[in-house]
């Protein structure tokens, strides 16, 4: 059955934080929107991540549940989680409570103004300088590679529609970044600011030579220069081990 919403978590070695996220989730949507799913993927968790996603299935069933088969990343298990939402608006949102869900209200308001994605971006104080200095740099690469606008930002939480959802998961670049693809499918795209919380648990995956990384990969599997396709590997996107609360087909 399709929904009205979808919201897409990817999971990594979070298992102190999913009980709080779900329940923030609830509090938000339940009251509010009319049908909603919250999909779930296991990025190769470590911890006993799968293990709480479990629970939270038992007690919930609006809650559906993806294992991949070992770490594809965080933006490979969104593209995963896409390929299976049903919502006519998908939103996606962290798994480590930086993100605050009240936001998806507010998110969901701007995209009915006819938007294709809007991206919540946090003030520039809230976040760490490497971070800032990441998102710089990362916004450089997108004016090399893509036609996006200069005052527009991305994240990674964010709401699309559905209809751009469908074009997104026609990509097949095994070095999968969503904002990259995005912005090669739409400029009708709209920013609106958002809370910003502190990590409650664990550390960044992220640091300054995996920052680089991403630049170097973003401007090998996303520019226009022919010389660079010897350098873009091809592999599967993702692997699926296992998933709950699923239909037979997929939700696209």
């Amino acid at each position: 059955m399709s929904q009205y919403l979808s919201v897409v978590v990817p999971v990594y070695n979070s298992y102190n934080s999913l009980d709080e996220l779900y329940k923030r989730l609830t509090k938000t949507l339940y009251p509010k929107i009319s049908s909603y799913e919250v999909i779930m993927v296991d990025d190769g968790s470590q911890d006993n991540s799968f293990a709480k996603m479990l629970e939270l299935r038992k007690k919930d069933e609006r809650i559906k549940l993806i294992r991949l088969s070992k770490n594809f990343g965080q933006q490979n298990a969104l593209m995963c989680g896409f390929h299976y939402c049903t919502g006519k608006y998908i939103v996606t949102i962290d798994d480590d409570l930086q993100h605050s869900p009240r936001d998806i209200l507010n998110l969901l308001t701007e995209i009915k103004k006819g938007y294709d994605v809007v991206y919540g971006i946090p003030t520039e104080r809230q976040q760490l300088f490497y971070r800032r200095l990441g998102s710089y740099f990362t916004d450089k690469v997108f004016n090399l590679i893509t036609n996006k606008s200069s005052d527009i930002r991305v994240s990674s939480f964010r709401i699309l529609n559905r209809e751009l959802l469908k074009e997104v998961i026609k990509d097949k670049r095994s070095f999968v970044y969503l904002s990259a693809i995005i912005l090669n499918k739409t400029d009708n795209i709209a920013n609106i600011k958002i809370e910003h919380e502190g990590r409650k648990h664990g550390d960044s995956n992220y640091n300054f030579f995996k920052l680089l990384r991403l630049f170097l990969n973003l401007y090998i599997y996303y520019s226009q220069q022919k010389l660079l396709r010897p350098f873009r590997k091809e592999k599967a996107q993702f692997k699926i081990d296992k998933k709950l609360g699923f239909n037979n087909n997929r939700g696209v």
